[in-house]
């Protein structure tokens, strides 16, 4: 668990920052990307598509997180299922 919560406080930390660098970036020169509408264009293109990649490996992480808890689910079933099948032999010997 406490991985999970190194992993999360590095992951803001880091949204946090180029969050701060884009920003800085963007207003520093007038609050304008360019000039040039197709560079400014392209530059929010850019800007969404790294949006989406960034919530796309949320998404794969939490998706990580499940399949991890999903995997201790089942064994512990089969860990239970094994003891009551043992249970019920001893029971049906006596």
């Amino acid at each position: 668990m406490k991985t999970f919560t190194y992993k999360s406080i590095l992951h803001f930390c880091a949204m946090l920052l180029f969050t701060l660098l884009v920003s800085c970036s963007t207003f520093s020169g007038n609050g304008r990307v360019s000039d040039d509408p197709a560079v400014a264009a392209q530059q929010r293109e850019v800007e969404q598509l790294e949006r989406e990649v960034k919530e796309a490996k949320r998404l794969s992480e939490e998706a990580l997180q499940r399949e991890k808890a999903a995997k201790n689910r089942l064994k512990a079933a089969e860990h239970e299922l094994k003891a009551l099948q043992e249970r019920a032999k001893r029971r049906s010997e006596y």
